[in-house]
């Protein structure tokens, strides 16, 4: 009994070390998540440092004022919003602790300091601190608010993994069991087989997505129809972008095991520097630099935008779409570029 429970035990050892994404994931995904949470952490909680919106345009003097009355309060950051319903939506997503709105210039409208029922002596305090006098109002904000703010990382961790696996990891498990030599003895064009594969997966993940939305509306998010729109809109090019990196990938990649561990590798590093968890504010300027570029990142902002902040802007919006596309064709050009029927 003794020498058949080591033998399993040793089997069990082997199955999981010579796979490289098991491996990876019971080994070194622990110590990557351990080294970017102490980064992440290293002068405290990102959360500790309460954040003050200030709803003012990029060169009023009221926000250079404020900045400097609160520089000697090291947990206090002062930071701009363009308006006041994106500042309501950070308020309500526990993204900011308290919302300053200048009142009228001849003063005959006071300044107002927003912050949530549990803030209501940080409030005071802040009032006390700022520059000019401002009232103090308790806005209605809900308990779950950071669930809110995770629902749109949460809802672009989906779309990455789909996209990726649908295309990266079926293109292989295709070419490994003769599917694709067998299509290309008929008149299939490259185009129509890559078409049929987005269709699939998109109807798929918009489904997913809606499923998701639903979840999330129990905790009480907020979600506005138009803002509801431009999320699909959102989710289509973004799993186009990831769709087209996994195609990319299935081009260069033979074996289905390399596969699998060549997505998991790039899907943790997306994870942790996509502002799923944490802003890229708190991570050092390198690390923060690079998220800013990704894909995943601009998905979670825009997400965040259109649900939490009520964004419907066209011309706000353009500038992450044009990126997101921007990665959708370089992706897919790539992959077409490289795609071949067989080896």
């Amino acid at each position: 009994m003794t020498r058949a429970f080591l033998v399993l035990t040793r089997l069990r050892l082997l199955d999981v070390l010579r796979s490289r994404s098991s491996a990876g994931f019971v080994l070194v995904f622990p110590l990557v998540l351990l080294a970017v949470t102490a980064l992440v952490f290293l002068d405290g909680h990102p959360f500790e440092r309460r954040v003050l919106l200030v709803v003012a345009p990029p060169d009023d003097p009221a926000l250079a004022a404020v900045a400097s009355a609160l520089a000697g309060l090291e947990e206090v950051t002062v930071e701009r919003a363009r308006g006041e319903a994106e500042a309501l939506g950070r308020l309500r997503a526990r993204m900011a602790a308290a919302v300053l709105v200048p009142g009228a210039p001849d003063r005959l409208l006071p300044d107002r300091l927003l912050v949530g029922p549990r803030d209501r002596l940080f409030g005071r305090g802040l009032a006390a601190a700022l520059p000019a006098p401002a009232d103090l109002v308790v806005a209605d904000v809900p308990r779950g608010g950071y669930v809110h703010y995770l629902f749109p990382g949460v809802l672009v961790f989906s779309v990455m993994v789909a996209g990726l696996f649908a295309t990266g990891h079926t293109m292989v498990l295709y070419r490994q069991n003769g599917f694709l030599k067998k299509l290309a003895t008929t008149p299939l064009p490259r185009a129509a087989f890559v078409g049929a594969q987005v269709a699939a997966r998109s109807a798929l993940v918009l489904a997913q997505v809606a499923l998701l939305v639903a979840a999330a509306w129990l905790f009480g998010a907020p979600f506005p129809p138009l803002g509801l729109l431009w999320l699909a809109v959102i989710v289509v090019l973004g799993l186009l972008t990831f769709m087209g990196l996994g195609f990319a990938l299935a081009c260069v990649i033979r074996t289905e095991d390399l596969v699998v561990d060549v997505i998991s590798g790039l899907t943790f590093p997306l994870v942790l520097l996509s502002e799923i968890f944490f802003p890229l504010s708190a991570l050092p300027g390198p690390l923060a630099a690079v998220g800013g570029w990704l894909p995943s990142t601009e998905m979670v902002r825009l997400a965040r935008a259109v649900l939490l902040y009520g964004e419907a802007s066209p011309a706000v919006l353009a500038p992450g779409l044009a990126l997101l596309g921007a990665w959708a064709a370089v992706t897919f050009a790539g992959s077409l570029a490289a795609f071949r029927w067989h080896e």
